[in-house]
């Protein structure tokens, strides 16, 4: 079992991608972070308990009343899956969630943390998200650092020297490279000693919520309600005039990406309480037209 953690928008679901594409295992990848998964660009509904089939031979679920059962049921499929990835929600402790697993039937390989190497220092000191942000890389066994590739040389350096200096664990730079996936992220690892590890506290009072278009969408208004919304995290799939686009927003970076025409007009936003994210529908709401 491999538990992948990290804090939302931290590039989890695009190494998730990569595993998917490049692992010669059949794997099992469970979601415990909202019922819809992004697969190869396009959003997949996965309620609680079901299990979606890919085209490789993996296999897509999300948690349903216990982590345990769900990796009972998956223990039990014909074939059996060679590798379990859990994508942990970006406001958990992956270290805490990997307790939950059944050691005996699913060995952990690893937790796999991946940490924005350009927002992390400012997230890990800044209240109320902190220590959750702390935790999830001083609790892992490998840290891989992300977005180092928007970053001068100096900014990525010290955003990888902000990440080393509280975590006893190997730190990483991300890569698409076919290989770095097979032998970094799914070959075998040591555990780490967690030195400095304290368990994180309960984040209370996240709030998520799905909004689904009912029409096109303007790119430029698109752009201007996310980059102004203040929600920790918005991502899915919108159609425009002139096609599709695949949405992230994370912090204050909007990233607005053309797709193949697969739209599902859908937006998952997270934000740190209700008023935020009702605040969010009412202005897309106003967005979407014909």
């Amino acid at each position: 079992m491999t538990v992948l953690g990290g804090w939302l928008g931290a590039g989890k679901t695009t190494l998730l991608n990569r595993m998917l594409a490049h692992a010669d295992q059949r794997i099992a990848v469970v979601v415990n972070d909202i019922g819809e998964i992004n697969i190869d660009a396009a959003l997949i509904g996965a309620d609680d308990d079901e299990i979606v089939e890919l085209t490789n031979g993996c296999v897509c679920c999300s948690i349903g009343q216990s982590l345990a059962l769900t990796l009972r049921e998956l223990t039990l499929r014909n074939p059996a899956p060679e590798r379990i990835v859990i994508e942990a929600s970006g406001v958990a402790d992956p270290a805490q969630v990997a307790a939950y697993g059944d050691r005996r039937r699913v060995p952990l390989d690893a937790v796999i943390t991946l940490a924005d190497a350009a927002t992390f220092a400012h997230r890990a000191g800044s209240d109320p998200y902190g220590p959750l942000v702390r935790a999830q890389v001083t609790g892992a066994d490998l840290v891989v650092a992300t977005k180092l590739d928007l970053l001068d040389p100096a900014a990525a350096a010290a955003g990888l020297l902000s990440i080393r200096a509280v975590t006893t664990a190997p730190v990483v730079e991300a890569s698409a490279d076919p290989d770095w996936i097979r032998h970094v992220v799914l070959g075998a690892h040591q555990p780490a000693d967690r030195a400095g590890y304290t368990p994180a506290p309960p984040i209370d009072g996240i709030v998520t919520r799905t909004w689904r278009a009912g029409g096109h969408c303007d790119r430029a208004e698109l752009a201007a309600i996310l980059e102004h919304c203040g929600l920790l995290r918005a991502k899915g799939t919108l159609a425009t005039a002139d096609g599709t686009l695949l949405v992230h927003l994370a912090g204050d970076r909007v990233e607005l990406t053309p797709i193949a025409d697969r739209a599902l007009g859908t937006l998952v936003l997270i934000g740190s309480n209700e008023a935020e994210v009702s605040a969010a529908v009412h202005a897309l709401d106003g967005l979407v037209g014909p």
